[in-house]
């Protein structure tokens, strides 16, 4: 998929190689993350096979830097791609596969890190909303531009600040009911009766 994210880029217009890194770590960070060392080679490949072109561009106090730009074949290529439909990603969270075992560990262990979680999604969220915001005040109002490349930036970014939302929701859901459940256990405990292990029929 990383050819597909560089074809995007280079759309708009000619990049060397450490500028479409910096994309990388900007402006598509919200939904394509690539690592550097991948994009040189990359770069390099995509050449080879006709996708891009790119020029030796002399700079007068720094070493000369190549910038590459989508060729015809790489046009055709995007947008190809784009009108095949996407099947269901599979889903890979860390946090939901240490969640799903959390009562191995101590009640207030695992809160701790439902609440660090929260804040590491909270600190993202804050950063797309000013993103969107500096959006805002370039292109003007989103649903009111006639500016196809803003619109569909707006778009992409709009899902991600929602896919932030919903995290920091569904942290605020989990705590909740934790602090019910160790409520109850307190109770039953208290009232001699068993704390209760792993529900019968439970998914694991």
């Amino acid at each position: 998929m990383l050819v597909y994210a560089i074809l995007e880029l280079l759309q708009h217009k000619p990049l060397s190689g450490y500028e479409l890194k910096k994309r990388f770590s900007g402006s598509i960070v919200f939904f394509w993350h690539a690592r550097h060392s991948q994009v040189y080679p990359e770069l390099k490949r995509m050449e080879k096979q006709g996708l891009i072109a790119g020029t030796r561009v002399e700079q007068e106090t720094r070493p000369a830097k190549r910038v590459y730009a989508i060729t015809a074949d790489g046009e055709r290529a995007l947008k190809a791609w784009l009108k095949r439909p996407v099947a269901l990603q599979a889903v890979k969270d860390q946090m939901m596969l240490k969640t799903f075992a959390f009562h191995l560990i101590e009640p207030q262990e695992a809160a701790a890190q439902l609440r660090h979680h929260q804040r590491l999604h909270q600190r993202r969220l804050d950063l797309y909303l000013a993103t969107r915001q500096e959006l805002e005040q370039r292109c003007g109002e989103i649903d009111a531009t006639g500016d196809p490349i803003a619109f569909w930036n707006a778009v992409t970014l709009g899902y991600s600040i929602e896919l932030e939302r919903s995290y920091i929701a569904w942290c605020n859901w989990a705590l909740e009911r934790q602090r019910r459940f160790n409520a109850r256990a307190v109770e039953a405990n208290a009232n001699g009766a068993p704390a209760g292990g792993p529900t019968e029929g439970a998914v694991g």
